[in-house]
């Protein structure tokens, strides 16, 4: 059952607070990125692919804000060096997600190949601009941090192993189809919340080298929420394009989602210190359900058209 508590809404004033974030960290990822863009990929500027590069916006500003939360709630200094690795990991993330989900299953497969080759042997050829800038941008980050420091290490090769789990699936769907109904769901849950739950324990072990044990597991169910909140929200949009995700397949998406959502809320509640960090985390993630429960009613409405969100 879940506590009254867990009904915890931020007050009007914090939900302003996050919009104003917002703005401000979109402006300092268009800052951090675009010279990296102009420089290494230009054609992602381009007119023609500007809609792509807005989603690499929104997503790094995403993972800026997230920042921020996570380094208050741990009560360290979100300065001006954290926000820079914070929108550096969003661009990377969003060019690591789009190798696994937007052009098909080769190069779903090549990028596991060669990120593999990366963390085994520290380097790797760049054949595209595209390629160019994520290993720009991912050895800004490593430079940045010392990336044999235990923590950091085991979320980066954590955060691969759910993604090349997650591309097995897809490449295999039929091994998941001779499993039972619970088993399959089950396997569709685990799936999404370790590759969203793993990828927010990334971010915070750039960001928090001292980051607890406890404070490791606080976040990473909170990472995990993410990706259900956003599959929800592209649950027609998957549906079309074939795409199995545990929140298509579950009997009722928004009822499961509603339970996810409340319970996580309600650890995230009670497990983080009060503070600016404790209410900036809440706030985010009652944002983002909100706009991704809007974004799958209008998808419903559009026949599974995606869309990206901007706000």
């Amino acid at each position: 059952m879940i506590s009254v508590s867990a009904g915890w809404q931020p007050s009007s004033h914090i939900m302003e607070r996050v919009d104003s974030l917002i703005r401000d960290y979109r402006r300092h990822v268009r800052a951090v990125l675009d010279p990296l863009v102009r420089a290494h990929y230009p054609l992602l500027i381009d007119a023609r692919r500007r809609n792509e590069y807005r989603k690499m916006v929104e997503l790094s500003t995403k993972m800026t804000l997230v920042g921020h939360a996570l380094t208050e709630s741990a009560g360290a200094d979100y300065d001006e060096r954290r926000r820079t690795l914070a929108s550096l990991y969003g661009g990377c993330c969003f060019l690591a997600d789009s190798f696994i989900d937007d052009f098909g299953q080769d190069a779903a497969r090549d990028y596991l190949r060669r990120f593999e080759t990366l963390l085994t042997e520290g380097w790797f050829e760049p054949r595209s601009d595209r390629e160019r800038l994520f290993y720009v941008i991912l050895g800004r980050l490593f430079a940045a941090r010392d990336v044999l420091d235990p923590i950091l290490r085991q979320a980066i090769l954590r955060l691969y192993e759910a993604q090349r789990r997650d591309v097995e699936l897809r490449l295999r769907p039929r091994s998941l189809r001779r499993l039972e109904r619970r088993r399959q769901l089950a396997v569709l849950k685990d799936c999404a919340r370790d590759r969203s739950g793993h990828g927010i324990t990334a971010l915070a072990a750039f960001l928090l080298p001292d980051m607890t044990l406890a404070y490791r597991s606080l976040i990473f169910g909170a990472g995990a929420l993410i990706m259900h909140i956003d599959d929800h929200g592209d649950c027609y949009a998957d549906r079309r394009d074939r795409r199995i995700t545990y929140m298509n397949q579950v009997k009722d998406p928004a009822g499961a989602l509603r339970r996810l959502f409340l319970g996580q809320i309600d650890r995230l509640h009670r497990g983080l210190p009060p503070g600016e960090g404790h209410d900036l985390m809440i706030a985010f993630f009652w944002r983002y359900y909100i706009t991704r429960l809007a974004k799958h009613r209008q998808q419903k409405e559009e026949g599974g058209a995606a869309w990206a969100v901007y706000e």
